[in-house]
C-alpha cells in the first residue's frame, strides 16, 4: 500500500492577497500543514507561514504524542504553545509582533491512519471506499476562531472569552453526511483532535474554512461543503501535483457557472493507493 498526498492554496475573490498557506512533506511521516491568517489582522499571511513552518519543525513531537487519542488531547495545547512561542520570537526579530492571528491545521499519516490537530476553524472531509462521504466543520461564535496567539497574552485571552458570549458553547463541531448535519457545542478551548482509519476512509482531505465559502453569483446561495468536496476529490491519482491541478480545474469549471470561493482556500489530501 502506498500513500500519496498533495496540497495547494489559492486566493479568495474578496481578498487582495492570499492569507492561507500550505506545506507538505514525507518525513518523519507524510504530512500536510495548513494555516489561515485572519483577514482583519495586518500581515497575518506572514503569521500563517511562521506558524506552519514551526509546526513542521515540531512535527516529531506531534507524532510522538499519537499513541492514542487521550494522549493527543492531553498534549494538544502544550504542542500549540511551543509552536506559537517559537513563532512569536521570530516575529519580534522581524519587528512584526502582532501577526500571529491565524488558524493552524497539522495532519500526518502513519500508513494506517490520518491524524489531525486543529487550532481554530477549518474543515475535514473523508470518503469511504463506496464513495460515501462525511465532513467535519469547525466554527466559532461570532466567526471568531480561537487563535494560538491568545495563549501569548492573558488580557487578550480574557477579552476573547467576553467577546464570544458563553465560552462553554463557543466552539461548534458539525458532522455532515448525505443524511444531514449534527452539531455539538464545546468549550472554546476544547482540544480539536481527529483521526481517520484509511481502511475505512481511503481518501482524507483537510482544508481551511474557504472550502465553505463557495457561492453562486446567480442565486447568492452557498454551495454545500459535501458538493464542493465531492468535486474536489475527483482527481487523477496518477498525476503529479494532483491537488494543485484539480483545484485549478475546479475553480475554472465553477467560474463558468458563476460560482466563486469568496475566502482564501487551502487544501491537502491523503489518498491510499493499493
Amino acid at each position: 500500500m502506498t500513500i500519496i498526498l498533495d496540497s495547494h492554496y489559492t486566493i479568495g475573490q474578496l481578498h487582495l492577497f492570499c492569507q492561507d498557506y500550505a506545506c507538505q512533506g514525507l518525513e518523519p511521516y507524510p504530512y500536510v500543514i495548513l494555516a489561515d491568517g485572519c483577514s482583519a489582522a495586518p500581515d497575518s499571511d506572514v503569521g500563517a507561514r511562521l506558524l506552519a513552518l514551526n509546526a513542521r519543525r515540531l512535527l516529531p513531537w506531534f507524532v510522538a504524542a499519537a499513541t492514542d487519542e487521550v494522549g493527543r488531547r492531553a498534549c494538544h495545547w502544550r504542542l500549540g504553545r511551543r509552536i506559537v512561542r517559537r513563532a512569536a520570537r521570530q516575529a519580534r526579530e522581524m519587528g512584526a509582533d502582532s501577526v500571529l492571528d491565524a488558524t493552524l491545521l497539522v495532519a500526518w499519516c502513519d500508513g494506517d491512519t490520518v491524524y489531525v490537530h486543529l487550532y481554530g476553524d477549518g474543515c475535514l472531509v473523508a470518503r469511504r471506499a463506496d464513495g460515501g462521504m462525511v465532513a467535519i466543520q469547525v466554527e466559532y461564535a461570532g466567526n471568531a476562531p480561537y487563535y494560538l496567539s491568545y495563549l501569548l497574552d492573558r488580557e487578550r485571552w480574557a477579552l476573547y472569552q467576553v467577546a464570544i458570549g458563553d465560552p462553554l458553547t463557543a466552539q461548534s463541531v458539525g458532522y455532515v453526511n448525505e443524511a444531514g448535519t449534527t452539531t455539538r457545542q464545546e468549550r472554546f478551548d476544547a482540544p480539536l483532535v481527529f483521526s481517520f482509519a484509511l481502511n475505512t476512509f481511503p481518501t482524507v482531505a483537510v482544508a481551511t474554512d474557504g472550502l465553505q465559502s463557495f457561492v453562486s453569483a446567480g442565486t447568492s446561495e452557498r454551495l454545500s461543503v459535501l458538493d464542493v468536496a465531492r468535486e474536489m476529490l475527483d482527481f487523477n491519482r496518477s498525476q503529479d501535483h494532483f491537488v494543485k491541478r484539480r483545484l485549478r480545474e475546479l475553480l475554472l469549471e465553477y467560474s463558468r457557472e458563476l460560482v466563486f470561493n469568496l475566502d482564501d482556500l487551502g487544501v491537502g489530501i491523503f489518498a491510499r493507493m493499493e
